[in-house]
């Protein structure tokens, strides 16, 4: 059997309801790592959070994380995770962002860095608020409801050509959010840069999601499952369903049988 990159996201997918993986998973997953295949988180969390959900995520050999804006590697010394790959954001833009702030509207806009969500409600200038952080990997904005979701979509799509921005929703929930990043950025090219790296070709990627930032790894990955459990809109444009749910180990059950049959 050729070696597969197997991408995985996490809320919805790999995670439970609890918020866990399941030690089950994390038991295969670990096997298929020895048997050198290549397990890849591609989730919307920042590093540091990823990590925490995973439990340190040992069973991985990378972490794609905020949607495809960074990548890190598995360096297995002090359970280092070493930067591959990262598109951030330039402060100058994140003002610009932050300008449309509207406390009617608005609940918080988050900064994210590797290891921190800054939520930045306007109670201090933006220019003060955004010393102390580094580098900003993503944005994302919440709003007092969804309509105000889709008004400002429109808004920043106009506004900021330079930036991807889109709508996400999980699996789980009817909130929908922001998601603000460098043009191009997206989980498949972050998985694209590993396939890279590891010499494998994108047939050979077999891709894990349940929510909207998920659509574009289904449909790009060489094969895209989407979760029992997943939205609509994903399982539209995916080659296969989990028959279980992320709450039932379903991405393991799913492996267990298509990495036999082929």
């Amino acid at each position: 059997m050729d070696k597969k990159i197997i991408a995985l996201d996490l809320d919805g997918t790999l995670l439970n309801s609890d918020g866990i993986v399941t030690d089950v998973t994390k038991k295969h997953l670990k096997k298929l790592k020895e048997e050198g295949h290549i397990i890849t988180i591609a989730t919307g969390r920042i590093l540091n959070r990823a990590l925490v959900g995973t439990d340190g995520a040992e069973f991985a050999n990378y972490i794609v994380c905020d949607a495809g804006a960074a990548v890190f590697k598995n360096e297995g010394k002090d359970k280092e995770w070493k930067e591959v790959y990262a598109n951030p954001l330039t402060k100058d833009i994140v003002q610009s962002i932050a300008s449309y702030y509207d406390k009617n509207k608005f609940i918080t806009i988050n900064i994210c860095d590797r290891n921190k969500i800054h939520h930045y409600d306007k109670t201090i200038g933006i220019a003060e608020f955004l010393e102390n952080i580094s580098e900003i990997i993503h944005v994302s904005v919440s709003f007092i409801n969804n309509e105000f979701v889709t008004e400002y979509f429109k808004i920043f799509k106009e506004k900021f050509p330079m930036l991807k921005v889109e709508i996400m929703q999980d699996s789980f929930g009817d909130v929908r959010w922001l998601e603000i990043a460098q043009k191009g950025v997206e989980k498949h090219k972050g998985i694209a840069e590993i396939a890279k790296l590891e010499g494998i070709s994108n047939e050979n990627i077999i891709a894990f999601g349940d929510g909207l930032n998920d659509v574009e790894m289904l449909k790009k990955c060489g094969i895209g499952v989407a979760m029992k459990n997943a939205l609509p809109e994903v399982k539209e444009q995916a080659n296969y369903i989990t028959s279980r749910t992320n709450n039932e180990n379903g991405v393991v059950e799913f492996l267990k049988e298509y990495l036999v049959e082929i």
